[in-house]
């Protein structure tokens, strides 16, 4: 079974599961692992939400579970996307970390098979290294509107890439290549307000 979540930005203040319109999916049996609520640190009116879903048996599917959809569905009034775990690298044991920062970005087609190569077996591995880097996802979207890849950072620390360690972890001609071929990108710090 794969892992895929459910992303909304918006401003609302009240947790996401409580709108009305979730009721009627928790009666309909519709189940989800987790919802996480953060807070971008630039801009305090704009909140991120993550639910995070069990994905269909197929690895091979592009279509999302029948819950994410309806998840979806539901925030219409939101910024959203649905993602699938691509690869998951670091701490598997925590539950929450206080800070998450996001990468999302497109890369061109062409190159697609060397930025995931590159991702799964340079990036990732050497930024979980990085004292106050606790855990690394990365996602592919599958549902929504914005850029194709999603990457989240759990963080002990909001100023780990900046730390000398994180520096020389980042700097790489391979990393130094990918990056220049980013586009669209989106780049967000955010703090945990409440998991459940």
């Amino acid at each position: 079974m794969q892992m895929e979540i459910v992303t909304a930005w918006g401003t609302a203040r009240e947790a996401l599961s409580e709108r009305p319109g979730f009721a009627a999916l928790k009666d309909a049996g519709a189940v989800w692992r987790r919802e996480k609520r953060y807070q971008h640190v630039e801009d305090a009116a704009r909140q991120f939400t993550c639910f995070e879903v069990s994905g269909p048996e197929e690895p091979a599917s592009n279509t999302p579970a029948p819950v994410s959809q309806k998840i979806w569905q539901a925030l219409a009034d939101q910024d959203r996307m649905i993602l699938r775990l691509q690869r998951d690298v670091g701490r598997q044991d925590i539950e929450e970390a206080a800070w998450l920062y996001q990468v999302h970005t497109d890369i061109p087609d062409d190159v697609a098979g060397e930025y995931n190569e590159w991702y799964d077996k340079e990036h990732l591995p050497r930024l979980v290294t990085v004292p106050g880097v606790l855990r690394a996802r990365r996602y592919a979207a599958i549902g929504g509107e914005g850029p194709r890849y999603l990457t989240a950072y759990d963080l002990s620390d909001p100023d780990a890439f900046e730390s000398p360690q994180g520096l020389v972890a980042r700097k790489t001609p391979w990393t130094a290549r990918m990056r220049s071929l980013f586009f669209n990108t989106r780049r967000n710090m955010c703090k945990l307000i409440t998991a459940n």
